[in-house]
This record gives C-alpha cells, structure tokens and sequence, in this order.
C-alpha cells in the first residue's frame, strides 16, 4: 500500500511541477508577448526544467526559511512535498534569462 501512495505521490508532484511552469511558459509567452524559442510547448518545457532544478539546489536553505509561510500538510502528514515558492522562482527565473539570452524580441503577430 506504501508504495501505491508513493507512487501517487510522485504523480502528484510532477503535475505540480508542469502546472506551476505552464502558469509561468503563459505569462512569458501569452501575457508578456515574449518571442521565446519553442513557442508555448517549448517555453513549458525551459519552466518545468527551471522549477525542478533551482527547487533541487534550494532545499538545503529555503525550506527552512519560508517553512511558516507555506505548509502543506494536514495534522503531521505532508499532501505534496513540492516547494511551490521555489517551483514558481524556479520557472520564471529559467524563462526569464531564456527570454533574455533571445534578446528580449517581442512576438510578430
């Protein structure tokens, strides 16, 4: 049964992964008008990367720090152990310098 719960668990994190970097592939892409390479899918792809990766290389310090600002947990059990500030950090910080290594040109429509 454990291992059916970690199983969904996992599940669940990369859908908070590619949810948190689609929100932030559309604000870059949509929203701001940025040109970026790979349209939409491509700019989903930069975030998802971003997120998973400066929430890796964040956990030592950050989770401590923002620990009382977000808490996702009933009684002692965790839902999801994705840092969803950091996902979010993650995402727009990789599609921003992906936004500013493509010189920052907007979209031709």
């Amino acid at each position: 049964m454990e291992n059916y719960i970690e199983i969904l668990r996992f599940i669940l994190e990369i859908a908070c992964y590619l949810i948190i970097s689609f929100i932030s592939a559309w604000y870059f892409f949509i929203y701001k008008r940025k040109a970026l390479p790979g349209r939409l899918i491509g700019s989903w792809i930069i975030g998802f990367i971003g997120a998973i990766i400066i929430t890796l290389l964040s956990g030592s310090w950050f989770i401590p720090f923002v620990n009382w600002l977000m808490s996702p947990r009933f009684g002692d059990n965790f839902i999801i152990r994705v840092n969803l500030i950091t996902a979010f950090i993650g995402a727009f910080l990789f599609l921003w310098l992906y936004n500013y290594v493509n010189h920052d040109r907007e979209r031709k429509e």
